[in-house]
């Protein structure tokens, strides 16, 4: 047999040995199913997608052409400056977009006793002020479901009233009737209280600009709303806003504003338009809603306030009113509003305090 010929056979058995021992392997690591999708050891569930960081979408208006003018009175400094970061947990845009916490599963209402973490006592009080001839402000306080809301109104011939009052009155029928919508929206919104809490302000705006558009006196007319609920079982607080109505917390020595304002200022536009609102209930058919969800602690007290009172004076002054008031929301409220007309008083005044207090056995 000639050398050249064993050598061929030598590649030859070579490449046998080859082909038998990866089919041995192939025969002892089978391949997955059909359709099941291969995941990390130990990882029990496919790994999260990285949501977007809130504030990496800011809130710009989508038509600043159809934006109203609120007060009478100048744009503060503030409404010239660009806007700050949305704190931590809010978002801007409708449920399950990117950024959306883990929806928070509503407890059943009028949970009691060992259930409870905190309990919450709240005051709300409204005020023509020194230079409107309407009060084109509404606001509801709702004990029983944690819910405390503010509507702002605007408009021509105190068709800002309407929409105010409109809007309360829609917040107020979904809670106290146990409204859901219809059953597609009953899906949509399940018992999230973020979801439940947009979908009101929704059916709201629907409310409001079926109305603007039904009857030629309330053309145009629109309001700002600001509403809280509280989880008083998980400790938490839902915040929904549209406008530039505010919501404040007050802890120990500091205020902290809890919503960002809705208005050309906020996103940089800066002269006699700056204080023009970019987002409105009742405006556009399709409106944008911000949540935020904090966690409140004893001791806390969060304040609702139309623009009446935040124009008027300082967040300092604020804080200043309230904690020299002590425990009585009655009087903290009287002095806020107050505070409000001795600045000038140029708009309605509305404000709602609420106390958080630690649950007995908490």
């Amino acid at each position: 047999m000639s050398p050249a010929l064993i050598a061929v056979i030598v590649v030859v058995l070579a490449v046998v040995v080859t082909i038998i021992v990866w089919s041995a392997r192939g025969k002892a690591e089978p391949a997955p199913p059909a359709g099941s999708s291969k995941r990390p050891a130990n990882s029990g569930a496919a790994p999260a997608v990285p949501s977007k960081p809130a504030s990496a979408k800011p809130a710009v208006p989508s038509k600043p052409a159809s934006a109203k003018p609120k007060s009478a009175g100048p744009a503060r400094a503030a409404d010239t400056e660009a806007a700050p970061a949305p704190s931590a947990g809010q978002h801007s845009l409708y449920p399950n977009q990117p950024g959306e916490d883990v929806l928070d599963e509503e407890e059943p209402e009028g949970a009691s006793g060992p259930h409870r973490l905190i309990l919450v006592t709240a005051v709300g009080m409204t005020d023509p002020g020194l230079r409107r001839k309407h009060n084109e402000d509404a606001y509801v306080c709702l004990d029983e479901h944690n819910l405390y809301a503010i509507a702002d109104g605007m408009g021509m011939h105190a068709a800002g009233e309407v929409a105010s009052k409109v809007t309360i009155e829609a917040i107020t029928e979904v809670f106290t009737q146990g409204l859901l919508f219809d059953d597609e929206d009953a899906k949509r919104a399940g018992r999230s209280r973020r979801k439940r809490l947009v979908r009101t302000i929704e059916r709201a705006n629907s409310m409001v600009l079926a109305m603007s558009r039904e009857v030629e006196e309330y053309s145009g007319m629109g309001t700002t709303v600001v509403m809280a609920q509280f989880s008083p079982a998980k400790a938490r607080v839902h915040i929904a806003h549209v406008g530039d109505s505010r919501c404040y917390r007050l802890r120990g020595n500091e205020i902290k504003q809890m919503t960002v304002d809705h208005t050309l200022g906020a996103v940089g536009i800066q002269g006699k338009t700056a204080g023009l609102l970019s987002r409105a209930v009742g405006i556009e058919k399709n409106i944008e809603v911000d949540v935020t969800v904090d966690h409140p602690e004893a001791g806390d007290v969060y304040l609702l306030c139309s623009d009446g009172l935040s124009r008027m004076t300082t967040d300092d002054k604020i804080l200043q009113t309230v904690r020299e008031s002590g425990n009585d929301l009655d009087e903290a409220a009287r002095r806020l509003i107050a505070l409000a007309n001795a600045g000038g008083g140029r708009d309605n005044v509305t404000t709602i305090l609420i106390r958080v207090d630690r649950a007995p056995g908490a």
